[in-house]
């Protein structure tokens, strides 16, 4: 009896610790990111102007989100969006999966304007519904969508499909790729009750 409720409390233990180590980890990673982000924006001040600051990682925060707040004050004016306009056109966009990560992050922003990284279900002939992001929908008989392979959420085969097997889901980019990162689970919870045609089935 005590060797069975020992093996329960650690397996049932080793379930709540494995996670939370986990997170633990990335949320490590993630603010070594955001420091090796914020370094070269550091780099163009004087060497003493953050000597005040001794927390690198409020200082690395502060960073990103003061030149956020400038670029997006910038694009906000009509000269500082045609100069954006005109850097994306003839640099930025030249370069390899600039123009990948930027829609990825309008999407996860779920910004109004951002047609790119749409959650979905293809569904095929057979009446199966398989998730899917449409990456471009120009109105035409086929759209462009990617079928990742869970758990990696962004990683998968790129398709033509026709328009009418598609059905948009209204729901964040950030639920649907969780929910596949985990394996589907709770995309369930976010189908509405009649999955196999939503609202925005077809735009």
């Amino acid at each position: 009896m005590m060797i069975n409720f020992f093996k329960t409390a650690v397996v049932n233990g080793l379930v709540i610790l494995i996670p939370l180590v986990l997170v633990l980890l990335a949320i490590k990673e993630i603010i070594e990111l955001m420091i090796n982000v914020a370094t070269p924006i550091a780099d163009m001040f004087p060497e003493d102007a953050f000597d005040y600051i001794h927390e690198t990682e409020i200082l690395a925060a502060l960073l990103i989100l003061g030149t956020a707040f400038i670029f997006g004050a910038l694009s906000k004016i009509k000269a500082g969006r045609a100069l954006g306009r005109g850097i994306e056109k003839y640099s930025l966009s030249k370069i390899p999966m600039y123009r990948m990560l930027k829609s990825l992050v309008g999407a996860f922003l779920n910004l109004e304007n951002e047609e790119s990284f749409k959650p979905a279900l293809f569904e095929s002939g057979s009446g199966e519904l398989e998730p899917c992001y449409v990456i471009e929908d120009r109105g035409r008989p086929r759209v462009v969508a990617l079928f990742p392979w869970a758990p990696t959420a962004f990683a998968g085969s790129v398709k033509l499909v026709p328009r009418e097997s598609i059905n948009y889901l209204p729901v964040t980019l950030d639920e649907f790729s969780l929910s596949l990162t985990h394996l589907g689970i709770g995309l369930s919870e976010l189908l509405p009750e009649d999955s196999s045609r939503t609202p925005e089935s077809v735009k």
